[in-house]
């Protein structure tokens, strides 16, 4: 008797080991907490709208280069390259694109008008700008009466260069000129014709000032903040409906691209020679510029949201900070830990 009970008692651990081997088996993530549950996208094919054929948009040519988007479940993925973040976001309104990479400005612009989109993902915080001058001047105070030159008025190169110059204790109303001219290869032109005393410059025109002998007067990380909400990721409302697992093979995607370029820097370095014509060595040296800025949890910026909202205020795009709710859905961000690796 005794003998049957303890056969039975064994036969019932041993039944029950087996029930453990086999879940574990059938669900080998769930011993390992460092993995995550792989979802299968919605579509087959994402459309992805950026505003400028930039390195700062990296990560999501080096998910298609490395193939992590057909890894995450796409047939295929397309990056359509704007000129700027208007016709962007008109191309996510009228359904050209699924998606986008582009300025927190931007969505803020497009929410007010009452389009229905919401920012899903943050993770591009760079604070990239930088302000360089002619030979002659050595400081931002010996600027004082000179010309600056910005993209357009209204614009964040022009709302950045003024809350840099009052940081720095001149006043961009009185003591200086703030001159549009269009980009940085202008500001380039005209600070070599005399045109300009002062500009804001972006990579890779940053080192070309360099080369050229310009002084360095300031850098948007060093005075106004150490990050900023330079790019976020959003669509539609009715898309994050309809599409959850879409959007995370897509963050799958990316993510692995971002941490794919902080190890590999100069593979991806000819990677952004070869599709946007930088110099090699201004391609390496951008990626380690911005990489500190790239985050695959997609984290928002910390200091750079408090001068996002005090620029966006000035300029009229808000008369006070937003709650985050109101441009943000976070459930991705929120529940990562159950579906990004």
């Amino acid at each position: 008797m005794r003998k049957g009970k303890g056969f039975c008692s064994l036969r019932g651990i041993l039944t029950f080991i087996v029930f453990l081997v086999l879940t574990w088996m059938s669900h080998p993530s769930a011993g390992l907490g460092a993995q995550a549950t792989k979802v299968t996208p919605e579509v087959g094919e994402i459309k992805i709208g950026v505003p400028a054929r930039d390195p700062n948009f990296l990560p999501n040519w080096v998910a298609e280069y490395k193939g992590f988007f057909k890894e995450e479940g796409f047939t295929d993925a397309k990056i359509l390259v704007f000129q700027g973040d208007a016709p962007t976001i008109q191309a996510l309104a009228g359904g050209t694109i699924d998606l986008c990479v582009a300025s927190l400005t931007g969505l803020v612009n497009s929410i007010t008008s009452g389009q229905k989109f919401k920012a899903i993902w943050a993770g591009y915080n760079m604070a990239h700008f930088e302000w360089y001058a002619l030979p002659k001047y050595k400081s931002i105070a010996e600027t004082k009466g000179g010309r600056y030159g910005i993209s357009k008025y209204g614009s964040m190169t022009d709302f950045l260069t003024r809350f840099m110059l009052r940081k720095a204790g001149l006043d961009p109303e009185k003591d200086v000129n703030i001159l549009p001219l269009g980009g940085s290869a202008q500001f380039l032109a005209a600070l070599a014709s005399g045109q300009l005393d002062a500009s804001i410059l972006s990579i890779p025109n940053t080192y070309e000032a360099v080369d050229r002998g310009y002084v360095k007067l300031a850098t948007q990380r060093e005075l106004v903040s150490p990050d900023y909400p330079t790019h976020i990721v959003h669509t539609k409302e009715e898309f994050i409906a309809k599409n959850p697992n879409t959007i995370k093979a897509y963050l799958r995607a990316t993510g692995r691209a971002i941490e794919w370029i902080k190890a590999n820097r100069d593979e991806a370095a000819n990677l952004v020679s070869k599709q946007m014509k930088y110099r090699v060595d201004h391609a390496r040296k951008g990626i380690d510029d911005v990489a500190y800025g790239w985050h695959s949890d997609g984290r928002l910026a910390q200091e750079g949201m408090k001068i996002f909202w005090a620029i966006a205020i000035e300029a009229g795009d808000a008369k006070e900070a937003w709650p985050t709710s109101k441009w943000l859905d976070d459930r991705f961000l929120k529940t990562q830990d159950q579906w990004r690796k």
